[in-house]
């Protein structure tokens, strides 16, 4: 890799480190929104780490390990965690393309077991308010994508 092509992957990491943060964020208030992270949701958001073409310039190891920090922080100091991973989720209420996308990741992870539960709704409802967005009208389009 010549030095024009790092610098090219350096500016991207850059400018996606807080795309991946609130990514990260969004996997780990719907995953423990019901007091554990079930395996299935678990095995979900190690997929969409894997497949996100935003993060795949990052190590998944880098995605993960942030996502363990958010984990361990909720499970620490819930209330004080929460405030902080909304704000970096709510920096993207402006951008309706990373709106939308992390609205399909909390979708993801939240429907990973099948049923859901209350708190799992509750959840993505907060992070569509937070991302400037009707929880009922994007859940809609998220549950029946060939209506949108």
């Amino acid at each position: 890799m010549n030095l024009i092509e790092k610098l090219k992957t350096e500016v991207e990491r850059y400018q996606n480190k807080g795309f991946l943060k609130a990514a990260m964020a969004v996997c780990a208030l719907t995953a423990l929104s019901e007091g554990k992270v079930s395996l299935s949701g678990r095995y979900r958001i190690d997929a969409i780490i894997e497949t996100m073409e935003r993060l795949r310039i990052y190590d998944p190891h880098k995605a993960v390990e942030i996502l363990d920090d958010f984990l361990a922080d909720l499970r620490s100091d819930h209330d004080r965690a929460a405030i902080v991973l909304e704000q970096k989720i709510a920096r993207y209420a402006g951008d309706y393309k990373s709106a939308r996308t992390l609205l399909r990741i909390a979708y993801l992870v939240i429907t990973a077991d099948g049923a859901i539960p209350p708190g799992r709704m509750q959840s993505f409802n907060e992070i569509s308010v937070s991302l400037g967005v009707e929880p009922a009208e994007i859940w809609q389009k998220l549950a029946n994508p060939t209506a949108e």
